[in-house]
C-alpha cells in the first residue's frame, strides 16, 4: 500500500496523469468541434433545400376564371392560338396529293393538305363565298375541294378554280377569292407547325427547334416515320388543366450546391403506354442485342408549347404525339397519333391501335374526374402556367397600348365594290340575308367578333 501511495504521488505519475487529461480533453474538443461543424453544414443544407422547395412550389398568380372563364379563353385565342407556332401533324399523315386532315383549334377551323407539288399547306376551313365549311370529314383525300353551298371549288393550293354563275361577271376576280392560307413550318423531322397570324408571324422559335432535335436524336426519329393510328377525343375540362395533369413529374429533381438540375417531364400516360407497347409489341432479339451492345435507350419525351407532348418508347420503335387543344373554355380535344419509326407493316398493328385507344380514353376519364374537383385560383407548379401567363399579360399590354383588341388571325377580304354589285345581280333576293349570314360566320370562324367588333378600350374584365 505504501508502495502504491508513493507511486501515485511521485512526479512522474503526476506528469503522466496531466498528459492523459490533456489528451482526453483535446480529443473531446475535436469531437465537439466536428459535431458543431457538421451541424452547421446540415443546417445550411436544410436551408438550401427550403429555398429550393419554395422556388419550385411557388405558384404563379392567375386571373379569376382561369379554369372556366370565357374572357380568359378569348384572351388565350388572341394571345396564344392566334400567333404561336402550334404543332398539329406529321408529314406521314398525308400519304399522297390531296390527302387532308381537318382541325379545330380554339374555335378556328383549319385543314392541312398535301398539294400536287408535294408541299403541306394549311388553310382556314371556310369558303370565301359564304364561309361554308370546305372539308366536312376529319380526314380524306381529294384534289378538288368543293363547297356544297354554291358549288365553289378550290385546288390543293387553295386557288379558286370554279365559281358557278360568276364567270364573266364584271368585277369578279378568281385570284382574289382563294382560300385563306395559313403559315406553316415543317421541321427536318417532318413535324408540321402552323401559325394563324394573318400578318408576318414570329420566327420559328429556336428553343422548340432545339428540343425537337434532341428528341429526334434520342428517339431515332426521321421524316420517314409511318403513321399507325390516331383519333380526336373530346373531354369536359379546361385545356390548361389537361396539359397540367399530363405534365406530372416522372423523374425527381436533383439538388446540387451550385445549381438545380431539372429532368424533363413526361406525360402521366407514358408509364401505361409503355406497358401496353411492351406487351403488344415486345422488342425483337436483334433490338435487345443492339441495345446491349450500344447501351443506348430510345426513350425520350418532349413538351411543345402550349399543350403538345411527344414520347418515344423504349425498344418499341414507336413514338406518340399527344395534344390538348381547346374547343371552348370548358371543353378540350385530345388528339393522339401513334407512329412507327419504320415503314414496315407490323402484324400486330390492329392490336396496337386498340390498346393505345383504350389507354388514351382511360387518361381522358382520369382528367375529367380530377377536373370536377379542381379548385380555382392558382395553377399547379411544374405546369407551363407561367409561360401562358407571360404571353397573356404581354398581349394585354399591347391591347392597352393600342386602345383596342388585337386580333392577329383576323383576315380582310380583298373583294372590290364591283364584286358586291355582281353579287347583288347574281343573287338579288338572297343577298341581304346572305350578307348577314356571311358576316356572322366569318366573324366567328376568322376571329372578327371576339368580344365585339374589335373596338373599345381593350379592357377584358380580367382581374390579375
Amino acid at each position: 500500500m505504501e508502495f502504491l501511495s508513493a507511486y501515485f504521488l511521485s512526479p512522474s505519475s503526476v506528469i503522466v496523469a496531466l498528459l492523459t487529461v490533456l489528451f482526453l480533453t483535446r480529443q473531446s474538443w475535436t469531437h465537439l468541434s466536428r459535431s458543431k461543424k457538421s451541424y452547421h453544414i446540415s443546417a445550411e443544407s436544410t436551408k438550401l433545400d427550403d429555398t429550393h422547395n419554395l422556388a419550385v412550389s411557388k405558384e404563379p398568380d392567375v386571373p379569376k376564371g382561369w379554369w372556366s372563364g370565357h374572357e380568359v379563353f378569348e384572351l388565350e385565342r388572341r394571345a396564344i392560338f392566334s400567333k404561336s407556332w402550334l404543332y398539329i401533324a406529321h408529314v406521314t399523315q398525308f400519304s399522297k396529293a390531296g390527302s387532308y386532315q381537318s382541325f379545330d383549334i380554339a374555335g378556328f377551323p383549319i385543314f392541312l393538305i398535301r398539294s400536287k407539288d408535294d408541299k403541306i399547306r394549311a388553310f382556314h376551313n371556310v369558303c370565301r363565298h359564304r364561309a361554308y365549311t370546305i372539308t366536312r370529314k376529319e380526314t380524306g383525300t381529294s384534289t378538288v375541294l368543293g363547297c356544297r353551298y354554291h358549288g365553289w371549288s378550290y385546288d390543293t393550293t387553295g386557288r379558286l378554280v370554279k365559281a358557278p354563275q360568276f364567270d364573266g361577271i364584271p368585277g369578279f376576280n378568281k385570284s382574289e377569292n382563294g382560300l385563306f392560307e395559313i403559315h406553316t413550318h415543317t421541321t427536318d423531322q417532318g413535324m408540321v407547325f402552323v401559325n394563324l397570324d394573318a400578318g408576318e408571324p414570329a420566327p420559328f422559335p429556336d428553343p422548340t427547334a432545339s428540343d425537337m432535335h434532341k428528341f429526334a436524336s434520342t428517339a431515332g426519329l426521321g421524316s420517314k416515320s409511318k403513321w399507325i393510328a390516331g383519333q380526336t377525343l373530346s373531354g369536359t375540362f379546361n385545356w390548361k388543366f389537361g396539359s397540367m395533369f399530363a405534365k406530372k413529374k416522372c423523374f425527381p429533381q436533383i439538388l446540387t450546391r451550385k445549381s438545380l438540375v431539372s429532368f424533363q417531364y413526361c406525360t402521366d400516360a407514358t408509364s401505361q403506354l409503355e406497358e401496353v407497347v411492351s406487351a403488344v409489341a415486345p422488342p425483337s432479339l436483334a433490338t435487345k442485342f443492339m441495345k446491349f451492345i450500344t447501351q443506348r435507350s430510345s426513350r425520350a419525351n418532349c413538351h411543345l408549347f402550349p399543350g403538345n407532348f411527344l414520347y418515344s418508347f423504349e425498344d418499341g420503335h414507336l413514338w406518340v404525339s399527344l395534344s390538348f387543344v381547346p374547343a371552348s373554355e370548358s371543353t378540350t380535344q385530345i388528339r393522339y397519333d401513334l407512329f412507327s419509326l419504320s415503314s414496315t407493316t407490323r402484324n400486330n398493328e390492329d392490336e396496337l391501335k386498340n390498346a393505345i385507344a383504350e389507354s388514351i380514353k382511360a387518361l381522358l376519364q382520369k382528367i375529367e374526374t380530377a377536373f370536377s374537383s379542381a379548385t380555382p385560383g392558382s395553377a399547379e407548379s411544374g405546369s407551363n402556367a407561367s409561360q401562358i401567363l407571360d404571353q397573356l399579360q404581354e398581349h394585354l399590354r399591347l391591347e392597352k397600348k393600342s386602345g383596342g383588341l388585337i386580333l392577329p388571325a383576323m383576315r380582310q377580304p380583298k373583294g372590290s365594290s364591283l364584286f358586291q354589285q355582281a353579287e347583288q345581280r347574281t343573287f338579288p333576293f338572297k343577298f341581304w340575308i346572305a350578307s348577314i349570314l356571311t358576316y356572322r360566320l366569318v366573324c366567328k370562324e376568322i376571329d372578327c367578333a371576339v368580344s365585339g367588333s374589335g373596338s373599345g378600350n381593350g379592357s377584358t374584365g380580367l382581374d390579375w
